[in-house]
């Protein structure tokens, strides 16, 4: 959180300060969900912070004040979503795993008690926000047409604020029934959510509709033996003219950095790519002298 946080009666100055107002905030944030809102007290919330209500009330002056540091510690880590989405690396993904990866990233979120509670109160007593307001929404849609946008270049303004907005308010709908459910039944819910979108953006970012360099791509695979990965990895490389390591752990976090680099070096080693910088930025580029023999 930041320590500017305008919520805070005092600013936590000192490290120990600064946990113990995370510790209280981490509590809140369970409480609210627990009992919701309106029954929660201060003095629950330093109880199950493990903290004197007297410390609490150094920081906050009320259960409101905490609810909107928590509004702010929400928005952190959408803003943090946006950034990691919003990369070549996610964007240039086949149309299941952008979806997938989009999916998971907010279904995680909201296993968090913090947004978990951000999100449903919103939807049901938006007045006592004092961080967020619809605009939060607008933002919403906003950045996900960009998303649309950086995958499918040739979509109009028009149609991929569209998309966003409809995809935008229908998510918003099922996030917050599957938030008011149990576990299991959410589980399904969010697994119902991705084949929705999947149905709905297919012909405007789907595969077919994105510019892959596809001849470039089937040529290459009748010369070399690629698997799926590899075949990502070029398919990045030709895109963007360039991939690196870190591209590639963008690409693929749930594989070792090892493992990438073979991958990439079985590519030197037959000239299907070039490497182009020093070893600390190095990239990585296709062979098109190779490609066009």
């Amino acid at each position: 959180m930041n320590s500017s946080n305008p919520s805070l009666r005092r600013q936590p100055q000192q490290k120990r300060s600064q946990k113990r107002v995370e510790k209280i905030l981490d509590a809140a944030a369970i409480v609210f969900d627990e009992v919701g809102f309106e029954a929660a007290t201060t003095h629950t919330i330093a109880e199950r912070a493990n903290t004197a209500v007297g410390s609490l009330y150094q920081f906050f002056p009320d259960k409101l004040a905490i609810f909107h540091a928590l509004e702010l510690r929400h928005i952190e880590r959408v803003y943090v979503i946006w950034d990691k989405l919003l990369r070549p690396e996610i964007t240039q993904l086949p149309f299941s795993d952008f979806i997938h990866t989009i999916t998971v990233q907010f279904q995680e979120l909201f296993e968090q008690p913090t947004s978990r509670i951000i999100f449903i109160q919103f939807f049901t007593s938006p007045t006592i926000f004092k961080n967020i307001d619809h605009s939060f929404t607008k933002e919403a849609i906003n950045f996900m047409a960009k998303l649309f946008k950086a995958r499918n270049t040739d979509l109009t303004d028009k149609r991929s604020l569209l998309l966003a907005e409809i995809s935008t308010h229908t998510v918003n709908t099922l996030v917050l029934l599957a938030l008011r459910n149990d576990k299991l039944n959410s589980k399904e819910i969010f697994i119902e959510i991705e084949l929705l979108l999947k149905g709905y953006l297919q012909a405007d970012i789907g595969d077919e509709a994105i510019n892959y360099s596809i001849q470039t791509l089937e040529k290459i695979n009748q010369s070399y033996q690629l698997n799926s990965r590899q075949n990502l990895m070029l398919k990045y490389a030709i895109n963007q003219q360039e991939i690196t390591i870190k591209n590639c752990e963008f690409m693929f976090p749930n594989i070792s950095r090892r493992t990438l680099q073979r991958d990439l070096k079985s590519k030197l080693e037959i000239k299907l790519l070039i490497p182009q910088g020093n070893t600390d930025q190095r990239c990585y580029c296709l062979n098109q002298e190779l490609i066009n023999l």
